[in-house]
Formats: structure tokens, C-alpha cells, sequence
């Protein structure tokens, strides 16, 4: 029996602390990353503009599968931003103009940047999203965010008329049939 709790004690302290191992692996790339772009990042120059603390821009790098140089570089918000223009024309993002500005920031502190020590720090990774962060000068990586869309395209929005087929590869959807339950009016 007291085999069996040791057994449990150490099973639950390695379970606790791998979240931790992974936090402490975030936080170095994080550190490495911010090492690596700062010199080239004049992130001082942006401290005066008012409310720029709440600003976190994220810049999405493009890395080729072939050689490792750099491919493309895009302000994810900038760009989800034109995405969004196609389905409302009247979209605006708040304070675009600094959004514009910041971006050209942070793609010239990735293009200073010797590419090989980006791919030492990503090795076998194509795509990569940092989040800039221009108050405190800290650079943290993230997930790319998923793009707007359009709701008249989403599936959950599809309905079909009885002469309508709808097609997506080789799957058909089915025919929207009618209701075998009538209701009686009030």
C-alpha cells in the first residue's frame, strides 16, 4: 500500500511539473527572440505615442522549406483587415494609420535580422507569428489567428433549395427536404 502511494506522489509531482518545463521552454524563446530582434527594433521611438501599451500587433514570417531564407513578412491585423474590406467595405481597424506604421517597424527589425539565427532559434519550423509588444519592448511568439470570414460562406449558413446541389470535392450535401410535420395555424 505504501509502495502504491509513493508510486502515486511521484506520478503527480512529474504531472505538475510539466507544465511548468513548458512554460520555462516559452519563456526562453520568447527571451531568444527578444535578443535577437531588439538591437534592431527601435521599439524607444514608440513610447510617446498615447495608449500604445494597449497595442500588440502581430507580424506573421514566412520562412522557405528549402533554404531557410526569409519569404514574406505580413502584419496579421493589417491583413485580416483587407480580408474583411471584401465582405464589409466599411471596415476599419482603430488607429490604422499607427497599426501601418508599427508594421513597418517590425518587418524592418525581421529584415535587419540575420535570417540564420531566426532558423537556429525555429529550426524545422516554416511559420512563425510574433506578437510585438512596443511598451515594455518584449517579444513574445504566437499562434496565427484564424482570418474573418465571410458568414454567407460558412457551412453552418447553408441551406439549400430543392434545385439547388451543393458540392465540396467529391462530397455531396444533401437536398434540403420537406418537413413531413405540418403545423395547423392558430
Amino acid at each position: 500500500m505504501k509502495k502504491i502511494r509513493l508510486v502515486f506522489k511521484i506520478i503527480f509531482f512529474v504531472v505538475l511539473s510539466v507544465p511548468s518545463l513548458a512554460s520555462e521552454l516559452d519563456e526562453l524563446i520568447n527571451t531568444r527572440i527578444t535578443e535577437l530582434l531588439r538591437p534592431n527594433w527601435p521599439y524607444e521611438a514608440f513610447l510617446a505615442i498615447p495608449r500604445i501599451s494597449e497595442l500588440h500587433p502581430t507580424l506573421a514570417i514566412a520562412l522557405s522549406k528549402q533554404d531557410g531564407s526569409l519569404e514574406k513578412t505580413n502584419c496579421i491585423e493589417i491583413f485580416y483587415l483587407e480580408l474583411q474590406k471584401e465582405f464589409e467595405p466599411k471596415a476599419v481597424l482603430e488607429r490604422e494609420s499607427l497599426h501601418k506604421l508599427l508594421c513597418r517597424a517590425m518587418q524592418r527589425a525581421v529584415n535587419k535580422t540575420p535570417i540564420s539565427q531566426i532558423n537556429k532559434t525555429f529550426p524545422g519550423t516554416n511559420d512563425i507569428a510574433l506578437k510585438f509588444d512596443f511598451s515594455t519592448g518584449l517579444i513574445k511568439v504566437t499562434e496565427i489567428p484564424y482570418p474573418p470570414l465571410d458568414p454567407l460562406l460558412r457551412l453552418e449558413n447553408v441551406f439549400l433549395d430543392e434545385t439547388d446541389v451543393l458540392v465540396f470535392g467529391d462530397i455531396e450535401l444533401p437536398e434540403e427536404l420537406k418537413s413531413e410535420i405540418s403545423q395547423s395555424p392558430l
